[in-house]
């Protein structure tokens, strides 16, 4: 699994443009207008001379290199208190901590920027404290290029997370909000309880794949993406029954993804709305001793529709944006009913954010998520539902702008069957709320 960091305001990036970060980011990792182009264009604008160039007899350059070294750190701390003490994963009746300190929560060392005069990307590296891990994150690398009179932009790259790819914070590559702590929607609970959300979701760091894409007059974007599976840290060459349960499974071949939109900028304000989709073939790793061909495939199909609107004023910045998401699930017959109950099941989940900050110095957002879906006694528990929902409530303060500290509270209005820790561990009358949460955290990058 991808570590689950999202890129984030790219410290690199501003010494190499030499604009502060509030040019391309109303409050990282969220896209301005002319965040969103720099990005098209591969992270390649610049104002600062090349330290190496040359050119060959056609004026083209053939080498480009920067004076200054693309490389940056993101640093997260956090401080968590539940509402009631989870319980011991191991021991019947007693309790662990109710609170919780990370420090640092997570760190990343990233390396982004142009790489010639029209290929350009980043690498970010992160440790993760819960997991104790350190590996590869977001990863991707561009190139784009336009007509002479800037009417078409067009571009290729790859990357290792379905829809990392894209310009708009309203994305689910894109988790708003944007800050990794313990609570239950961001890093699961103990017994392996989790929310329940779309598959595609989850194929972070498992996957990568091209995207070859267009944008014209500065509006309208098309995009097609192609994932295969990429697992990493494995003893063999292929992917086999010896490394499929690594990630849950495996992506069987290819799985398209699409993603059309339109955007409409006027003064302070940029409006956008947008459809992605993505099919995947996975073959799940549930059966001891399971080969991948012959195997057992489930089939996913996942639309996601979202908005956008930005005020981008010179001393407050409104924001609201959101998603729908609906996904179709169809099981190997194989695999039903001892895995799922049935052989298809459906998923829908509504994520709608209010943002508002003042000088860029304090602020505060509203996160709401809705998740329904058929029930699936075998694959949820208890009654089956897949139903949740929850609030995340955010007040920030930024000394600088890239210091952050963050107050947050977390409130859990329903929470079903196996994705409730409480429930998974038998604990005496189990609730939603018992998963509330409180945090404290610092985000910083530099």
């Amino acid at each position: 699994m991808l570590l689950s960091t999202p890129a984030q305001a790219v410290p690199p990036f501003a010494r190499q443009t030499g604009l502060a970060c509030e040019a391309c980011h109303t409050i990282p990792p969220e896209l301005t207008a002319f965040g969103r182009r720099f990005k098209l264009n591969g992270y390649t604008l610049t104002t600062r001379p090349p330290l190496v160039s040359d050119t060959d007899d056609h004026k083209k350059n053939t080498v480009w290199l920067s004076d200054l070294p693309a490389l940056g750190i993101l640093f997260q701390a956090t401080y968590n208190h539940y509402d009631r003490a989870p319980p011991d994963s191991a021991v019947p009746g007693a309790k662990a901590q109710s609170e919780n300190l990370e420090f640092p929560q997570q760190f990343s060392l990233i390396a982004g920027g142009a790489i010639s005069d029209q290929v350009g990307g980043f690498l970010q590296m992160t440790y993760d404290q819960p997991s104790g891990t350190f590996g590869v994150d977001n990863t991707e690398i561009r190139y784009a290029d336009h007509t002479q009179n800037n009417d078409w932009l067009w571009g290729v790259l790859f990357n290792n997370n379905p829809g990392n790819q894209d310009v708009w914070n309203s994305v689910g590559a894109y988790p708003i909000p944007d800050f990794s702590n313990q609570s239950l929607w961001s890093a699961g609970g103990i017994a392996g309880a989790a929310l329940s959300s779309p598959f595609f979701t989850g194929l972070g760091g498992l996957t990568a794949g091209p995207t070859a894409y267009v944008w014209y007059k500065d509006s309208l974007y098309l995009g097609v993406s192609a994932y295969h599976a990429a697992k990493s840290g494995s003893a063999t060459s292929t992917l086999d029954s010896s490394n499929l349960s690594d990630g849950g499974g495996t992506l069987e071949g290819w799985a398209p993804y699409w993603r059309a939109a339109y955007e409409r900028d006027w003064g302070y304000n940029s409006a956008s709305i947008g459809v992605s989709g993505m099919y995947s073939k996975f073959t799940p790793s549930l059966i001891a001793g399971q080969t991948v061909d012959p195997g057992y495939v489930n089939r996913y199909l996942d639309i996601s529709y979202d908005w956008q609107y930005q005020y981008n004023g010179q001393h407050n910045i409104f924001t609201f944006l959101g998603r729908y998401t609906h996904e179709n699930a169809e099981y190997d017959p194989g695999l039903v009913p001892a895995f799922f109950s049935k052989s298809t099941d459906r998923l829908d989940e509504l994520n709608v954010t209010g943002e508002w900050y003042y000088n860029r110095h304090y602020g505060a957002m509203v996160n709401f998520v809705r998740t329904t879906g058929t029930a699936d006694v075998a694959l949820n528990g208890g009654t089956g539902s897949p139903a949740h929902q929850y609030e995340v409530l955010e007040f920030d303060y930024l000394p600088w702008f890239n210091i952050r500290f963050i107050l947050q509270y977390n409130i859990y209005q329903v929470v079903r069957n196996n994705q409730n820790p409480f429930f998974l561990l038998n604990s005496i009358n189990p609730q939603a709320s018992n998963n509330n949460t409180f945090v404290l955290g610092l985000w910083m990058d530099f």
